[in-house]
């Protein structure tokens, strides 16, 4: 009771001792505060990240001429309370604690962080609306903020110990081969319903779980047990709606196994290239359901999660669908976790997906969150063509037929005014969105730019998506494998 008595006076003393400090000198003391805290450090990290980004979206609504002070902005007492508050947390951080000051103060000091980070969108989102409105030209900065607060994954262990020693620090359920084996009938043919370059995927029924889907590696060598514990590693921690979500795993013998929730839908490509996609075509709401899951789960790979992480898959084949076609993203594999202050990662090895791998990529081998925004647009084309193969009488060099088979057809009707000739024709009778749909197309186009620079943050991309078409959006430029 005493160390928590004193535990409030503290805080309450530190917020005092802040009183009368402006919005700028508070963000930059919650920022230079970060650097030494020894407790809670990745939601100390995501509040200086959203503090910073208030602090620059106030800027660039003063530079608009509509606030000529950012103290003039009517909440930004209530914000610079709240900015007090975060400040005095992260000095609480920052301190060294006893095992009876841990027991007693940590729990308080998570929830108010917590608290924090929601009040901190709360002044993000109407700066957001305001940019949105103000500035109508080329060089507008789109934000995005989630819904929800998520759940962050911790970081792999240093010392790559395999994914059992990886998986059992997380409380996923540990499975037995022998329950895996009567979950699938003994792996039987009967029940695949996928097979990868490194692993093949079986449907399966637990006594506690009616379907799920079971991810066996091959054995043709040690990579699909690296991929498959790349994968564990990086995937058991990931909590969001447009993420498929592991239930647990196996590693016994010569076996790695992970058991993932089974999707009904299939994959995105069966809607696409597969024997659906003329029995069931999409009609626009479900697609633009689809592609805005998608980007969300995006953003929170690159935004949202510490370490960040790059996909490096993105295709219609590793979107997973649930019955109400919600997309969801799977196939972590290959995917990198960047390190603190890394914006790529160059192995020189390229394992990736024609038609879907940026330029940079094919290359030179070095992955980014960029990468992943090619891989997006790429994708985008292919939902609003319902195909990745271009008219046959469009010329089309091996290369840009081989890895950007539509970026030079879409580029060429958009500059033409043409693009509904590049629409699926099953679409044509939705006139109501023949809007959205051509400026969709040319958010793909921003997003398939040659240059990483040249392409869009995906946060931009989901605030682009939303916008309606009084937002002005940047013109692309001639595309990659043009």
């Amino acid at each position: 009771m005493v160390i928590e008595v004193c535990c409030c006076l503290g805080l309450a003393a530190n917020v005092a001792q802040l009183a009368g400090l402006d919005v700028i000198t508070l963000v930059k003391v919650i920022k230079n505060r970060v650097e030494t805290v020894r407790q809670n450090k990745e939601d100390c990290e995501l509040l200086a990240e959203r503090a910073d980004m208030i602090l620059d979206l106030l800027r660039r609504v003063q530079e608009s001429k509509v606030i000529e002070d950012p103290d003039m902005w009517k909440p930004t007492e209530g914000l610079k309370s709240t900015l007090r508050r975060a400040a005095a947390i992260v000095k609480s951080c920052q301190e060294d604690w006893s095992y009876a000051y841990r027991f007693c103060k940590g729990g308080r000091i998570a929830r108010e962080l917590r608290k924090v980070l929601k009040d901190l969108k709360f002044y993000i989102l109407p700066l957001i609306g305001m940019i949105t409105i103000i500035n109508h030209d080329q060089n507008t900065r789109y934000y995005y903020i989630p819904e929800t607060d998520v759940v962050k994954p911790q970081d792999a262990s240093a010392n790559n110990a395999g994914m059992l020693v990886a998986l059992e620090e997380t409380g996923l359920k540990k499975f037995t081969l022998s329950e895996l084996e009567v979950a699938t009938d003994n792996f039987s043919l009967e029940k695949q319903i996928g097979i990868g370059a490194f692993s093949i995927v079986y449907k399966g029924q637990l006594n506690e779980i009616p379907e799920v889907a079971v991810k066996r590696a091959s054995y043709v060598n040690r990579i699909p047990f690296d991929q498959l514990e790349n994968e564990a590693k990086i995937i058991s921690k990931l909590q969001h709606t447009n993420i498929v979500k592991l239930l647990g795993y196996c590693s016994q013998e010569r076996e790695k196994i992970l058991v993932f929730e089974y999707m009904p839908g299939r994959s995105l490509d069966s809607f696409i290239t597969g024997e659906r996609a003329e029995e069931l075509p999409l009609d626009w709401c479900k697609r633009s359901q689809i592609v805005k899951g998608i980007a969300d789960g995006a953003v929170y790979l690159h935004k949202q999660c510490e370490p960040r992480i790059i996909h490096g898959d993105l295709k219609p084949g590793n979107i997973l669908l649930d019955a109400a076609l919600k997309p969801k993203i799977c196939d972590f594999g290959t995917s990198k976790a960047l390190r603190p202050g890394q914006d790529m990662d160059c192995t020189g090895i390229v394992v990736g997906s024609r038609g879907y791998m940026a330029p940079e990529y094919k290359q030179g081998g070095c992955v980014s969150l960029k990468t992943d925004v090619y891989s997006f647009g790429a994708t985008l084309l292919e939902i609003i063509r319902g195909s990745r193969i271009p008219l046959s009488t469009l010329e089309l060099s091996d290369e840009s037929r081989d890895f950007g088979p539509l970026n030079k057809w879409a580029w060429e009707l958009w500059r033409g005014g043409n693009l509904m000739e590049f629409i699926d024709p099953s679409l044509h009778g939705e006139t109501h969105s023949a809007a959205e749909i051509q400026r969709w197309v040319q958010i793909a186009l921003l997003c398939v730019q040659l240059g990483p620079e040249e392409r869009p943050d995906m946060w931009d991309v989901v605030l682009m998506l939303s916008s309606d078409s009084t937002v002005i959006l940047p013109k692309p430029s001639r595309p990659a494998y043009y």
